[in-house]
């Protein structure tokens, strides 16, 4: 391997971080082609060594294995000698050796470590003694015993969490300096166990005092702890006290008492007072807003869903339910908020009863694993197959109690395919199949429900009528059956009958006529008293409310997918919804990410985390002229007609808006109705026409 082959490998074991091709190919100013040169020299060591290869996912992420850290047990003391270390390599290698030397340490001592003649040294030691004078750190010269550091013990471990690159302070490779510390067995690095357990002591205690860090200060954090425990453990401790009790010394002192505990290390007053004024220096924001990708992470669970339901053959697309805990499930997971390590025997038990749920789960992982750049753990596994079969129960208990009669008059081939796709959407006992007029209603008087492909003139009961081939709207039309017998069967009553029973759209037609927002509260307020439901101010939009005649352009000419994103996203900008700094987030986000925006064929969604500009939850959608094509790293081309701009002001407000867009964009016959539409109000008018399907 070469210098550059050899650092991308260390950076691999770092299995914390994420790299993709192209911020390879940036850093190292070379081209995408060339780093992929590279990852096959770095698998053709791994596989010489028999360790598992770098694999390519989605976006141009590279996929490790956990024995990949193996690779550096085999990287030897000659491996050093022929990198040859440069300069910028080699003074922040000193400066740990320096750091982490039990007293004094000679010129010849550090030659020999790095493996450059002791002339090398000296000509390094006066930019390192610079670089350690700006860490309030100073060496100390003695002919006799060699060199010593001095300086406080929170300025070293400062300065060293810098030498291993975790807030970037210093340009040095920070691969290569990490793995020759590791040679030098000064690693700051704990077994993955212990590293599990010193996150959860973080996130109990962001939980517990309700302050929630960035991903950025999380690491941040976890490193210093990391250092702390290494260097006490090495009699190291901060025992005098700095006189300074900052704003979060009480989660300092929870947090060093659980690590204390864990790792058998006496306290001290010190230790907390230095912990205390670095957690006041990181950065905090609100739990809801921690994952930027939030949008990103629905597009890829509902992706999931339907591959889910494909395999199970089971219809859980429109279980929203369903939906918005995967959602937050999966969340937790991405955001180290998921700390369960261990099945218990509850746990277990439903895994096992679920064996064809697992298996599907273990089938279509893959897209969840590239899209957090990371193997999804058995434990987390486990965890989405119970959120599946609680869906399953639900669907079962919604619908297993309806016994239902089937008329047919096209043959015994046409019943039994309706027969079949009926049972494939459907989970409740279906009596029998008869022709039309074999139907007595005297024969059936036990019966919920009739499906019929024909009208029934000489039938006096109720009955739902849908065609042969059974469509989505045929489904609808089921479904809407079943809630109303379900309504019927709790003795709910209804005010008004249950077409008119629309308290948002009523809402939604006076908002313009009442300026006063105080009043169109009021006014709101007794609509939904009439209409005997609560009301809620924070209550999510529906698609329709969001993509009005005006949030809606047609025949846009665009010179690329760049242009279409920036005037599908000019009504926002200019309503105040969204920031420029938000439009530039969104390109930004197709260029590092590729077409994953593309949520069905035809159709993108550009989107970017809502901390990045966005002030108000809105859409705005354009449909081209003529296409325009996105394509990403790995050559995959996507010819894009409609662009809908998205903007959030955190991961809840727009669910069920882009729930249902997602699920209207699946059926053929609404996307064929939204290419022909001719004017902006037709297309707001087919919206809201579809989605009320869905609703009701």
């Amino acid at each position: 391997m070469n210098k550059r082959s050899r650092e991308i490998l260390l950076g691999l074991m770092d299995l914390e971080k994420t790299f993709r091709i192209s911020e390879l190919a940036e850093k190292f100013q070379v081209s995408e082609r060339t780093i992929r040169n590279d990852i096959n020299d770095v698998n053709d060591f791994l596989e010489q060594h028999e360790l598992s290869l770098v694999k390519l996912g989605s976006n141009g992420t590279l996929l490790v294995e956990d024995d990949i850290e193996l690779a550096a047990g085999l990287f030897n003391q000659n491996d050093f000698y022929t990198y040859r270390l440069s300069k910028g390599e080699r003074k922040p290698l000193i400066a740990a050796i320096l750091i982490e030397a039990s007293g004094y340490t000679t010129l010849s001592n550090m030659a020999e470590l790095l493996y450059v003649s002791r002339a090398t040294v000296i000509n390094d030691l006066e930019s390192v003694k610079q670089m350690l004078l700006k860490e309030h750190l100073t060496v100390e010269s003695h002919s006799n015993k060699g060199l010593v550091l001095h300086g406080k013990e929170s300025d070293k471990r400062a300065c060293l969490l810098k030498l291993l690159n975790q807030d970037g302070s210093f340009q040095a490779a920070g691969s290569v300096v990490q793995s020759f510390i590791r040679g030098l067995n000064i690693s700051h690095r704990l077994k993955k166990e212990d590293k599990q357990n010193l996150q959860k002591i973080i996130n109990e205690q962001e939980h517990a005092h309700g302050r929630f860090l960035t991903d950025a200060s999380f690491n941040y954090l976890l490193s210093y702890l990391t250092i702390l425990i290494q260097r006490v453990k090495k009699g190291h401790q901060i025992t005098e006290s700095l006189e300074v009790k900052k704003s979060k010394y009480e989660m300092a002192e929870d947090i060093l008492r659980y690590v204390c505990q864990y790792w058998e290390l006496p306290e001290s007053q010190g230790e907390k007072e230095l912990l205390s004024d670095i957690l006041d220096s990181l950065s905090y924001i609100k739990k809801d807003s921690r994952n930027q990708r939030i949008i990103g992470l629905q597009l890829v669970t509902r992706k999931f869903i339907e591959q889910i339901s494909n395999e199970l053959h089971v219809d859980l697309n429109r279980d929203f339910v369903f939906y918005e805990n995967l959602v937050n499930h999966l969340e937790s997971i991405f955001t180290k908020e998921f700390n369960i390590t261990q099945r218990d025997d509850f746990l277990r038990q439903i895994v096992e009863q679920n064996q064809e749920t697992l298996y599907a789960v273990k089938n279509n992982i893959e897209m969840l694993e590239r899209f957090v750049g990371r193997k999804i753990q058995a434990i987390e596994a486990d965890y989405i197959v119970i959120h599946i079969s609680a869906a399953l129960e639900r669907r079962k208990k919604k619908e297993i109690e309806f016994r239902v009669v089937i008329v047919c008059n096209g043959g015994v081939g046409t019943s039994q395919l309706l027969l079949a796709k009926m049972r494939n959407r459907f989970d409740f006992h279906i009596v029998d199949v008869v022709s039309a007029h074999d139907l007595r209603k005297s024969h059936y008087e036990d019966i919920d429900m009739i499906v019929s492909t024909i009208p029934l003139k000489d039938y006096e009961g109720e009955y739902v009528l849908v065609t042969p081939m059974f469509s989505d709207e045929d489904y609808l039309r089921v479904n809407k059956k079943i809630e109303l017998l379900q309504k019927k069967n709790r003795g709910s009553k209804k005010k008004l009958p249950e077409k008119d029973r629309n308290p948002e759209e009523l809402s939604a037609i006076l908002r313009p006529m009442i300026r006063d927002p105080e009043l169109f509260r009021e006014v709101s307020m007794k609509i939904y008293e009439y209409f005997g439901e609560s009301f809620d101010e924070e209550r999510e939009p529906f698609l329709w409310e969001l993509l009005r005649e005006k949030n809606i352009q047609l025949n846009i000419e665009c010179r690329d997918w760049k242009d279409a994103i920036r005037k599908s996203a000019e009504p926002l900008l200019f309503k105040g919804y969204i920031e420029e700094r938000y439009v530039d987030a969104m390109i930004e986000n197709v260029l590092e990410n590729g077409s994953y925006i593309v949520i069905s064929k035809g159709f993108a969604l550009p989107h970017e985390g809502f901390e990045l500009g966005s002030k108000k939850v809105g859409m705005n959608m354009i449909r081209l002229k003529e296409p325009v094509v996105i394509e990403d790293e790995d050559g995959d081309r996507e010819e894009v007609r409609f662009f809908c701009c998205l903007s959030t002001v955190d991961h809840k407000k727009h669910i069920k808006a882009f729930f249902h867009l997602v699920n209207m964009l699946t059926n053929q016959r609404f996307k064929e109705e939204l290419w022909n539409a001719e004017s902006p109000r037709e297309t707001a008018a087919i919206i809201k026409t579809y989605e009320q399907r869905i609703k009701e």
